[in-house]
């Protein structure tokens, strides 16, 4: 409530002139006892609501201040981060501003924009050897490219600021699982070639079917191996497949780069959160 004390005493005269009964307390006078009265209630009324008002804004600013992190909230703070940007003082909000040729400039909202370079974003909690520790899984808008060293540097220091003390976070910044398949795809000679190309489009829809898949799979999403033969069975033209085998690989940071293929049995969750098909030469088409 935003009403002023005046608001608040022309509403209870208001009121009274409603009503016949206390049409008496006409005086015109300003120590009449009614309109005193009238005053007193109304001022009681006022500064109940600038209380209520206070005590509004510091719950906001407890809840604020004291926000629980849990696993949707680390992954919302890395996407908020804004590289080039410094967090305000005693405080975890981003400053508006920043600093060019010696001078103060405020930011604009593209700036401001521009600066949130962190687009996908997933976080597990983990337990190895007893101790649980957090796994943030990070990429940019181009999901084969990965944050060079500077990024990761800026990246790292602001979550060691933002996040609570004690709580271990790994950083994940890797560049895409590697998929690796064979399938023997039975085709429909009317409506593919022999290269499983479309005979109308020129296209080749099998493959257009796996990019597809992968981009539908959420960031960090699993891959089930029955859903991937489902999306290409989906194919016109596809009567029948034969999967001999999906693998995977990732980095491996012992290995300082990738490790070696996995077999993928049912399922897989990708370690950097999100596949890349090394190529096409595994599809066989047989008629």
């Amino acid at each position: 409530m935003n009403k002023t004390f005046a608001d608040l005493l022309a509403e209870l005269i208001a009121e009274k002139n409603k009503r016949p009964g206390l049409a008496g307390l006409n005086s015109k006078s300003k120590t009449a006892i009614w309109r005193l009265l009238f005053e007193c209630v109304a001022w009681v009324l006022y500064n109940f609501a600038l209380s209520a008002l206070l005590h509004l804004q510091e719950i906001k600013e407890l809840i604020a201040n004291q926000k629980v992190f849990n696993l949707r909230r680390y992954s919302s703070e890395a996407l908020r981060f804004q590289y080039g940007f410094d967090l305000q003082d005693e405080n975890d909000q981003f400053k508006p501003t920043f600093t060019q040729n010696g001078v103060e400039v405020i930011a604009t909202d593209e700036q401001i924009e521009v600066s949130k370079i962190v687009k996908y974003a997933k976080t597990n909690r983990v337990v190895e050897n007893n101790r649980a520790k957090i796994v943030m899984k990070i990429a940019p808008e181009n999901l084969d490219d990965i944050f060079s060293n500077e990024v990761m540097q800026a990246f790292s220091k602001y979550i060691e600021e933002i996040a609570p003390s004690g709580d271990h976070v790994t950083i994940i910044n890797y560049l895409p699982d590697m998929l690796k398949f064979s399938f023997k795809v039975k085709y429909d000679p009317m409506v593919l070639k022999s290269d499983g190309m479309s005979i109308i489009t020129a296209k080749y829809p099998v493959n257009e079917a796996i990019e597809n898949f992968l981009k539908n799979l959420s960031f960090n999403g699993e891959l089930s191996v029955q859903k991937f033969e489902s999306a290409i069975m989906a194919v016109d033209g596809v009567e029948d497949i034969q999967t001999l085998q999906v693998q995977s690989k990732w980095i491996d940071p012992a290995q300082n780069g990738y490790g070696f293929y996995q077999p993928v049995n049912m399922s897989v969750i990708p370690a950097s959160g999100r596949f890349k098909v090394e190529d096409y030469t595994g599809l066989q088409f047989i008629v």
